[in-house]
């Protein structure tokens, strides 16, 4: 375990001193503060929204919006990163191997979305009132499940991108359908009846709404969580099948 918590330490030092991981945890909070503040319609109970404000919907959002982003450009772009200078092909050689390497990246990148998640629930709870969960374990469980699949995306594309420049690219060319699928620029319940369908299926989608059943309603449905474990297993599988070390 040494080598492993090692390798955290030093993957987590790197990530506090990168200015860009830092804008990346403060822009889910300033994003929240600025809907909540700049337009005062989220503030507002909307009937069609059984009550609740558009700032109370958008937090799962946000939430989701914070890993997928982590997954998708993050994790992907230091994963090239690593391999385009031959990291892992040298740390391959040695007695420590690139699996601690890899472990570390995915701890140390789960460690500051979940200060992300942190700063977002708290700004919400402090500034705009929203509740706390109804039910804290499936809200825990959904965002596990969502970080899970997420970030597995985030490897599949760091194993076939050429190089760090390429990876944030592709990894755009992803984040923003899964984005829009999971109701960053209008809710899922605005969508039409076809789109509302493929959200459902979606990781994203299936994250935000059994995230939103779980912090406003009694716990996240069985069909999102299904979505979510049978996504989370899929692209696990395929992070492992697509990476290679050099």
């Amino acid at each position: 375990m040494r080598p492993l918590t090692r390798t955290i330490q030093v993957e987590i030092t790197l990530l506090v001193r990168d200015v860009v991981t830092i804008l990346w945890v403060a822009l889910p909070p300033l994003a929240l503060l600025g809907l909540g503040m700049g337009i005062p319609a989220f503030r507002d109970p909307q009937d069609d929204l059984a009550g609740l404000r558009l700032v109370d919907v958008y937090l799962p959002i946000l939430l989701v919006f914070t890993l997928a982003l982590t997954g998708t450009m993050a994790v992907a772009a230091t994963l090239a990163s690593y391999r385009h200078q031959g990291v892992l092909r040298r740390l391959r050689t040695t007695p420590v191997g690139p699996v601690p390497l890899l472990a570390a990246q995915l701890v140390a990148h789960l460690l500051y979305a979940a200060v992300a998640v942190a700063l977002t629930i708290a700004v919400a709870v402090a500034v705009f009132d929203v509740a706390p969960p109804a039910s804290w374990g499936g809200s825990a469980l959904a965002l596990a499940l969502a970080a899970w699949t997420l970030f597995s995306i985030g490897l599949i594309i760091g194993a076939v991108a050429p190089n760090p420049t390429v990876a944030p690219a592709i990894g755009s060319l992803v984040w923003i359908p899964l984005m829009v699928l999971g109701g960053l620029w209008f809710p899922r319940e605005a969508m039409p009846t076809v789109m509302r369908q493929i959200s459902d299926l979606s990781p994203a989608g299936a994250a935000v709404d059994a995230l939103q059943h779980a912090w406003f309603g009694a716990g996240p449905p069985a069909s999102s969580l299904l979505v979510l474990v049978v996504s989370a297993l899929v692209l696990g599988v395929a992070a492992a099948a697509a990476f290679r070390w050099e």
